[in-house]
């Protein structure tokens, strides 16, 4: 009886210390998984930027539509949404802005500011004010934008 005992202790032990390593190796990984993604998607913020310091015409301007598509889409998964929770709200607005034909071209004329806007974000992903400032500009252009 007593070897009995001896061998199930021994054997719930080493099953703890196996889940623990399994625990902490999924924990690495979770880590591994966040960081790509947040680095996922401050390479799209990038692309943002880049987008909208070219010249406008059709092509460049599918292409600033499809970045801030693509920046919207990750932003919520990011270790940033849960610093700045206005982050995937505003871009995915901008998006919307840039997408619609009564809004289009009011957010072109902020161009350049939407090209300092999205420095600031690349630098400090949860940065308040750049979100505060797409959003005014969001409801300034598109919410403000009558239908036609």
């Amino acid at each position: 009886m007593k070897k009995i005992r001896t061998y199930i202790i021994v054997l719930l032990t080493l099953s703890l210390i196996i889940l623990g390593f399994k625990f902490v190796e999924s924990q690495n990984q979770r880590k591994e998984l966040q960081n790509s993604i947040d680095n996922s998607f401050r390479y799209e913020i990038s692309n943002v930027q880049h987008s909208f310091s070219m010249v406008v015409n059709d092509y460049t301007y599918r292409s600033m539509i499809s970045s801030v598509s693509n920046a919207a889409a990750i932003s919520e998964l990011t270790s940033f949404e849960k610093l700045n929770d206005d982050l995937d709200i505003s871009l995915y607005q901008l998006y919307i802005a840039l997408r619609e034909e009564r809004s289009k071209d009011k957010v072109l004329l902020r161009i350049e500011e939407l090209r300092e806007i999205f420095s600031m974000l690349v630098r400090d992903p949860i940065n308040h004010e750049a979100t505060d400032r797409i959003i005014q500009i969001n409801n300034d252009t598109f919410f403000n934008a009558k239908e036609e």
